[in-house]
């Protein structure tokens, strides 16, 4: 770990996500820990032989951070992020940062008033992976990407985030949760800020109310189509958590990510195989790292609340198409 002088404050660290982050953080920094859970967060400060609080309030009265990792239900996102901003202290907070376009866009207009610094962990683009694709492999104008990341079933939720299966607490599944990363990244790849929702299908398994599976069309402001498929489906084991499945097709190539490995097709030539890393979990100790070192900098997010923004317009459209659907399957039958 690196060695910083920042004084670092852990909020909602029952968040399945924490562990992640926490290589990332410099060796001494953590000063206190919160969580509704009160036996979480004892058991959680343990190692950092830090305080710990139920109220994150009473945390950063007392501690006084220089800097927030912010974790909380999706429900209770607004109310923390509002409450970092107007005390004015710089956070990270992950996605979706709210359960709607307008918490997220009201909490984007104070950080932008206040100049508050705020990083969400859209943490593909801190990725060797996606940043090689952007800027050494992908040859000419990107016509189509097609993502599909599906997760574990559910209830590997059930345990420390039981919040996130349902809608009036998380305000969406899978694709709320999984599917955000690769609107953002759609955007980052083509520089766009916009995208249409043309269609979408959600499944509902389980007896929760979140979607489990869902799959979307959408059509990129640069006039690139987009398709996503998101799920809790996928039978995990101890090797293998998930697929992860990206096909990017342009002008002068086609190009195919699964399982490590990109391949690159274009005509009249032999495929080539290259080796890149197709696993999200490192990321999140880049991100943490990384975002800490552009706080001190001055430097600004690689994705903050704008950024946050862009994706959340276009998933709640994403949302509303799905949710149509389900009413005239509804009146139909």
């Amino acid at each position: 770990m690196n060695k910083s002088n920042l004084k670092i404050a852990l909020l909602g660290v029952s968040h399945w996500h924490l562990p992640l982050y926490l290589p990332g953080l410099p060796g001494g920094s953590v000063v206190g820990i919160s969580d509704n859970d009160e036996e979480i967060a004892s058991r959680s400060a343990a190692p950092y032989a830090c305080p710990y609080f139920t109220d994150y309030r009473q945390m950063l009265r007392t501690v006084k951070p220089d800097f927030v990792f912010a974790f909380a239900p999706h429900c209770q996102m607004h109310e923390v992020a509002s409450y970092l901003i107007n005390e004015k202290i710089p956070f990270t907070i992950e996605k979706p940062a709210g359960l709607n376009q307008k918490e997220v866009a009201d909490l984007y207009n104070k950080s932008e008033q206040k100049n508050v610094f705020c990083a969400i962990p859209f943490v593909w683009r801190y990725s060797d992976t996606v940043n090689d694709l952007k800027n050494r492999y992908l040859k000419g104008q990107i016509n189509h990407m097609s993502y599909r990341f599906v997760a574990g079933p559910p209830s590997r939720y059930l345990a420390t985030s039981r919040w996130m299966l349902s809608q009036k607490t998380a305000g969406g599944g899978c694709m709320t949760n999984l599917g955000v990363h690769f609107i953002d990244m759609a955007l980052y790849l083509t520089g766009c800020t916009k995208a249409k929702a043309l269609a979408s299908v959600y499944h509902y398994a389980y007896e929760y109310d979140i979607e489990t599976y869902a799959s979307s069309l959408l059509q990129i402001e640069s006039g690139a189509s987009l398709t996503l498929e998101s799920g809790y489906a996928f039978p995990m084991t101890d090797g293998v958590k998930r697929e992860n499945r990206w096909t990017i097709i342009t002008d002068k190539g086609y190009y195919t990510l699964a399982e490590n490995d990109l391949e690159i097709r274009v005509f009249d030539s032999m495929p080539q195989h290259i080796g890149l890393n197709t696993d999200s979990d490192p990321y999140y100790e880049i991100f943490a790292r990384t975002t800490l070192s552009d706080y001190e900098k001055g430097i600004r997010p690689r994705a903050s609340l704008k950024e946050m923004l862009e994706t959340r317009i276009i998933l709640d459209e994403i949302n509303a198409k799905a949710a149509a659907l389900c009413s005239r399957k509804k009146e139909v039958q």
